[in-house]
């Protein structure tokens, strides 16, 4: 039976991560076009990035960011919604229904965090630095992936469990490695 159980959790969880690296695919390019028609707004990346963060996040702590989702298309698009898995992707563009000071002030930790007083404040300024821009989204996304790993958060080991975490963070990175982080409003490095 944990044979069974193992199977199903490892496929599950194998599709998660893939799915994380469409994501960052479809970040990346999303943020690219973002910043090639110029006048990139502070927030516009940062709900970009926080759409990223939520929907990454297998604890479900993270604020929920408001995105739009359009029908993927293909030759298969109605075999796979007859099987029941949707066929959507993430519309990769800034909503006006996002609020960057209500996502800055929501809460984005499990309450389980809180029992580790250290690792609850390594977050804590983790949030406060990618808020102020002295670290990018990656940088505090690799933290995050850290501390819910050292203090064994519960559906972050569920759900990263059979995952190489140094494999995956370094895919992350090969996707993401070239993307212009911006430093302070209209300031890129």
């Amino acid at each position: 039976m944990n044979f069974i159980r193992n199977y199903f959790q490892k496929r599950t969880n194998i599709y998660f991560e893939n799915q994380d690296y469409e994501f960052a695919k479809e970040l990346h390019k999303g943020m690219e076009e973002l910043i090639e028609k110029g006048n990139t707004k502070y927030g516009q990346l940062q709900h970009l990035e926080g759409i990223f963060l939520d929907i990454t996040d297998r604890t479900q702590a993270h604020p929920r960011v408001p995105f739009a989702t359009e029908d993927r298309g293909g030759m298969l698009q109605n075999f796979v919604k007859y099987l029941g898995f949707g066929n959507r992707k993430i519309i990769w563009k800034p909503s006006d229904l996002f609020n960057l000071d209500d996502y800055y002030k929501a809460h984005w930790f499990p309450a389980s965090l809180e029992m580790h007083a250290m690792a609850y404040s390594e977050m804590e300024e983790a949030k406060l630095l990618y808020i102020e821009r002295r670290i990018n989204f990656m940088e505090y996304f690799f933290k995050r992936l850290e501390i819910y790993n050292v203090t064994e958060t519960s559906n972050f080991i569920k759900y990263y469990e059979f995952i190489d975490l140094e494999k995956y963070k370094k895919k992350l990175r090969d996707i993401m490695f070239d993307l212009p982080v911006m430093t302070k409003e209209g300031e890129f490095d």
